[in-house]
């Protein structure tokens, strides 16, 4: 009882890390890293359920030889059943009958004789947050040539917990930043003018055909932070459009009038604007000739 109070110390310290490190793959190696340090084990695999193809993939294995790992998530393996079931297994002998888990399980020879490796215990558990099944945490070899107890398989399924939510944050954030990244991209590329301010009405983005119409000797990057008012005086009369898109924490509003424009919101967590996006259409006759100049031959 006494180590698994120790390793709660622990896990809650290694989580406050683990919560705020976003890059996935940096991420998969940590857990995995803490997992073998935590059970004293010779090694650790983190497999990753890919649920449309019903696979499992290696993400990280601590070992100094085994190398990616496919499996199918099925009753003929350890991890597979594992992820199958939703039951962890603690197996003291892997090359001993397995039969009484389920009649097709059985240890997969073929990696240890591939890698050299002579894999003795193993202790395997799912990795599920919100009924999800994330993937499968499988450990070998305790140190000391022990097999695993119950102490450690409370360990591992404490330290579940924190990886999942981990695990999903990373997620979460790295289809966020895909996200960004491709509506910047056509952003920057469509042809209207586009104008990011926060509440403030301080520019925070703008697009390359907004750049183009900003005063001479003024850059795209010495814009930002100023006032969108004072760097396109054009837009003043859409203020008051805007504080009401603001008070009333609307989605979008939109006009067809003689500058056609759309303004749009992006809210945080709790459905609350942070920024505004001017989209400004110029009219269909904005770039075509004007009539010619009059000159002094011209009837009055």
């Amino acid at each position: 009882m006494q180590r698994t109070i120790e390793s709660l110390e622990r896990i809650i310290a290694l989580g406050e890390n683990l919560l705020t490190t976003f890059d996935i793959e940096g991420l998969l190696t940590q857990i995995v890293k803490h997992v073998k340090d935590l059970l004293e084990a010779d090694g650790a695999t983190l497999y990753l359920v890919d649920p449309i193809e019903k696979l499992m993939i290696s993400q990280v294995i601590l070992s100094d030889r085994v190398e990616e790992i496919v499996l199918k998530v099925g009753n003929d393996s350890i991890a597979g059943y594992t992820a199958l079931n939703r039951r962890s297994l603690n197996i003291p002998d892997a090359y001993g009958d397995l039969s009484g888990y389920h009649p097709s399980l059985k240890f997969n020879r073929e990696i240890d004789e591939k890698f050299h490796t002579h894999t003795k215990s193993i202790l395997t558990h799912p990795l599920v947050l919100r009924d999800e099944l994330i993937g499968v945490f499988q450990v070998v070899n305790k140190k000391g040539g022990i097999p695993f107890d119950d102490e450690d398989l409370r360990i591992l399924r404490n330290f579940a917990v924190i990886a999942g939510i981990a695990i999903l944050n990373a997620r979460l954030v790295e289809r966020v930043v895909e996200e960004q990244t491709n509506a910047n991209d056509i952003i920057e590329h469509i042809s209207e003018k586009v104008i990011i301010q926060n509440l403030e009405g301080e520019i925070l983005s703008l697009n390359h055909r907004a750049a183009e119409d900003l005063p001479p000797g003024i850059s795209a990057r010495e814009a930002k932070g100023r006032k969108v008012v004072d760097l396109f005086p054009s837009l003043a009369g859409l203020s008051g459009e805007i504080r009401k898109v603001i008070d009333h924490n609307l989605d979008k509003t939109f006009s067809g009038g003689k500058m056609p424009y759309v303004i749009l919101t992006a809210k945080n967590s709790r459905q609350m604007i942070e920024k505004i996006i001017l989209i400004i259409k110029e009219p269909a006759n904005h770039h075509l000739p004007g009539p010619p100049p009059a000159t002094a031959d011209d009837p009055a």
